[in-house]
């Protein structure tokens, strides 16, 4: 996992969405269309889900090393060297590189939203056979409505993605809003984890959370949750406990009980004083 120090907020993914139609306004790139850019931004932060499965991937190659005790890029293989690149292994015919190739996949379609239930389809990044297999992802009444226009407006078909955007080409937006916005350290990914630690603060439990995310590992869900940081207070109070802000004092004549609120402006000394003695002339 990486940083988590630096994600987008919900008011961040404000300014990009306003970014993002004031860009298209005057600069639309060759293929995308009219509502393109803000639901494209809009996809990402109410998903979770990675641009390449949002606007598709091409076929790539991927190298693993298999090498007792190394795992990927972490280890000391000693054909694993630094050369440029820490992801290339020296020697090609090495018995423990293995290399798998990821299909070219499309982005999200039409048909692969379904409008009743509010859930899309959209295909991870580890496809490794050669059927691809999707996961689904819940989406919200709004993005949904905004999804149903974009494809009436344009008169979509049910094989057309529903943004029109190639990788490359969504990542150089990314890296264009966020010079108008004025935030060099977002990413496409910083999106993903907005999602997550906006789900998690919000009571989002972590099975849920990790269907929405395409986790294999649940592990790798529970490393947001140490940003559910109000439900942490409720736990570390309840084994700690916290300082009562008032005290009760109970009436020696008639039995009533006062509950007295301590105030900082006033001395609370003086005020269980007068308590008490109004408490006597009953």
């Amino acid at each position: 996992m990486k940083n988590l120090s630096t994600y987008i907020k919900y008011e961040d993914f404000i300014k990009f969405e306003e970014a993002a139609k004031e860009y298209e306004e005057y600069a639309v790139r060759k293929r995308a269309r009219k509502g393109d850019y803000p639901l494209f931004i809009r996809l990402l932060f109410f998903t979770g889900a990675r641009i390449s499965e949002i606007v598709g991937g091409n076929q790539r190659v991927f190298t693993q090393c298999l090498f007792p005790g190394f795992k990927k890029r972490k280890g000391h293989c000693p054909k694993w060297a630094p050369v440029r690149d820490d992801r290339v292994c020296i020697d090609a015919n090495c018995q423990y590189l293995n290399a798998y190739v990821q299909k070219k996949h499309h982005g999200i379609r039409v048909k692969d939203i379904v409008f009743n239930d509010r859930i899309i389809a959209v295909y991870g990044k580890n496809v490794k056979s050669d059927e691809l297999k999707a996961r689904t992802v819940v989406i919200d009444t709004d993005t949904l409505d905004l999804i149903r226009q974009h494809i009436e407006r344009h008169s979509l078909k049910p094989n057309d993605k529903i943004i029109n955007l190639n990788e490359n080409g969504a990542k150089t937006l990314i890296n264009t809003l966020r010079d108008m916005v004025e935030m060099p350290w977002v990413s496409a990914h910083k999106f993903r984890h907005g999602h997550a630690i906006h789900c998690i603060q919000r009571g989002m439990d972590l099975r849920t959370l990790q269907q929405q995310l395409g986790h294999t590992d649940l592990g790798t869900t529970a490393i947001y949750l140490q940003f559910a940081v109000d439900d942490r207070k409720k736990s570390y109070d309840k084994v700690f406990g916290v300082k009562p802000d008032h005290v009760k004092v109970q009436c020696p004549s008639c039995g009533f009980t006062f509950r007295l609120k301590r105030d900082l402006g006033i001395d609370f000394e003086d005020r269980l004083t007068a308590v008490k003695t109004i408490s006597k002339m009953h």
